[in-house]
This record gives structure tokens, C-alpha cells and sequence, in this order.
């Protein structure tokens, strides 16, 4: 049976006869074009067994199927992630956009039908509820532009890390969050001090509210809580500070690929980066209601 992995190549390519193809064992690796797409495939044999495969799970009696896990052919993504690196460099590529793949499994003969699936597509989700946009809406937002200053500015820092977020770029994603939490925080012209939760209430209900809310969030409570105690800190305002603090001065840096930027390691910074909009969210809504209250009841907001 041939195991195969599929992604679509983005970036002004000139394929020679829109097809091209290689083999490096146990690989064949294949670029080309259709319907004015590009792709690219890794491909290789394997045998009844293989993790690359995907299996039955069966819990008395209800059965779904179980997906190979990423690590079984992490070889050959990394082999496509060392294309992308140097098509960028050398033949105009943008991207391979790896979150989006199809895995298929064709069998060469009679006796390769032992895997459940042929093929199947891995898609980012795209239902999501949307919120209506009204008359009132754009009356309020245009109505309220003096009162609401420069905050746009900040604002976009959240623009662009959801963006960033919801295309699975989840380390740049993180540090476009913090740039918008340094914008409001900063006490020495860049960085939040660890202790600044201290001087800010802002800060300091925003990053207590996202520990309580969190707790709803099963797969990102248990990381935090993880890494919380790695980083021997405990659960509480001064532990989430100091663990985002600590992540961004990581992610400020290329020297060690298993604790500093790495973009083809995104998925270990999902958690985070949900982390850190989820603070940038409780922030924005104190800042833009901010200029609407009493100067006398200012305080006593911000701790809420």
C-alpha cells in the first residue's frame, strides 16, 4: 500500500510541463499543477501495521476511526517543510500550507485493502456563529470615535494576532497578543515588568479573570496548569505573568529550536497563544469602556 501526503503549494511557481517528480528512498516527492493549483506530495510503501495507518476503535458498540498520529509521518513533513524553506529562497514560494492536508491510502494490489479509509481531507473549521452587524452597530462605533482615541491602534495588535491565530500560526500569533498587552502595560518604554500586575488593575482583573474562565477549557487549563508547575510558579496572577513574560523572551529568539521560534512546531504553542487573546479580550473590554465611566467610579471598575 502507498501512504501519501498532499499540500497545497502557494506563490507564483513556473513547474517545467506542470509536473515534475523525484524519488529519494523510501520517498517519491512530486510537484504540479492542476486547475490552476499547486501541490505537492510525498509518498511511500508500507505494510499492514503501519502507524501511517488509520484503525478501527471499537467501544462495545460504537466503532469510529482513528486518524494516524502526526508523529508517525513527521519525516515527511519535514521533508516538505525543507522544500518550503528553500523554494522560498530560490523559485518564488510563499507558503505549504501544511494545516490543510489530505492523507491517502491506494493500494497496489489484491492483497493491500487493510486500510478503512482511502483518503480524507484535514480541514481548518470554518462554522463558526456570527454575530449581526447592524445600524447600531456602525452608528455606535462611528458616534463614539472621539471618546474611544487612539485605541485602534492597540486594537489592531488583537486584529492581527486572531488572524494569526485562526491561520495556526500560533507563536506569531502569541507575540502580536503580548505587543498589545506591552502597548497598555509598559513601564520602561518596552516589556511588562513581572510585578506589574501589581500597579496596573487593568492587567491584574484581566489576568485573574482569564484563570478563572480558562478553567471551562479542559485541553488549555491543563497545559497551563502544566506548565505552571514545570516552571515551579503557582496557579494564581503572578505565575501567568511571569509564564508569558518568560514565553516572550523565548519566542525573541532562534538559537535553540526546542524552546525558541520554530514554525514548524506550532501546534506546542496552542494553548498560549489561546491563553494570551483570552487576556488581550478581558483588557479590550475594560479599555474601550473605560472613557464612559466616572472618573470617581474608575478605581472600582478596573477591579472588577
Amino acid at each position: 500500500m502507498i501512504f501519501e501526503v498532499v499540500c497545497q503549494v502557494h506563490g507564483m511557481l513556473n513547474i517545467q510541463n506542470d509536473s515534475i517528480e523525484i524519488k529519494k528512498h523510501p520517498f517519491k516527492i512530486k510537484l504540479y499543477k492542476t486547475l490552476n493549483e499547486y501541490y505537492i506530495s510525498i509518498s511511500k510503501p508500507i505494510s499492514k501495521g503501519s502507524d501511517c495507518l488509520p484503525k478501527f476503535d471499537v467501544n462495545g458498540t460504537d466503532k469510529e476511526i482513528v486518524l494516524p498520529n502526526e508523529s508517525s509521518y513527521r519525516e515527511m513533513l519535514e521533508v516538505i517543510n525543507h522544500v518550503e524553506s528553500f523554494g522560498s529562497l530560490d523559485r518564488k514560494f510563499e507558503y505549504i500550507d501544511t494545516s490543510n492536508i489530505t492523507l491517502k491510502w491506494t493500494a497496489e494490489n489484491d492483497h493491500d485493502h487493510f486500510s478503512p479509509l482511502t483518503r480524507i481531507t484535514r480541514k481548518i473549521s470554518e462554522s463558526q456563529q456570527l454575530d449581526p452587524i447592524s445600524n447600531d452597530w456602525l452608528r455606535n462605533t462611528i458616534s463614539h470615535k472621539n471618546q474611544l482615541g487612539d485605541l485602534y491602534f492597540p486594537f489592531s495588535f488583537y486584529r492581527d494576532g486572531k488572524n494569526l491565530f485562526y491561520s495556526m500560526r500560533y507563536q506569531s500569533s502569541f507575540c502580536t497578543f503580548y505587543m498589545m498587552l506591552e502597548y497598555f502595560f509598559n513601564e520602561k518604554g518596552w516589556g511588562i515588568a513581572n510585578d506589574a500586575y501589581k500597579r496596573k488593575k487593568c492587567l491584574n482583573s484581566s489576568l485573574d479573570k482569564t484563570l478563572e474562565s480558562i478553567k471551562k477549557y479542559p485541553l488549555h487549563y491543563q497545559w497551563l496548569s502544566s506548565e505552571l508547575l514545570k516552571k515551579g510558579k503557582s496557579y494564581n496572577i503572578d505565575g501567568l505573568l511571569f509564564l508569558i513574560n518568560r514565553y516572550r523572551d523565548n519566542l525573541s529568539h532562534a538559537n535553540d529550536k526546542s524552546k525558541n521560534r520554530n514554525v514548524f512546531n506550532e501546534h506546542g504553542y496552542f494553548s498560549l497563544s489561546y491563553i494570551a487573546m483570552m487576556i488581550c479580550l478581558f483588557v479590550s473590554i475594560k479599555k474601550r469602556m473605560l472613557p464612559f465611566v466616572h472618573p470617581s467610579e474608575i478605581s472600582g471598575f478596573l477591579d472588577r
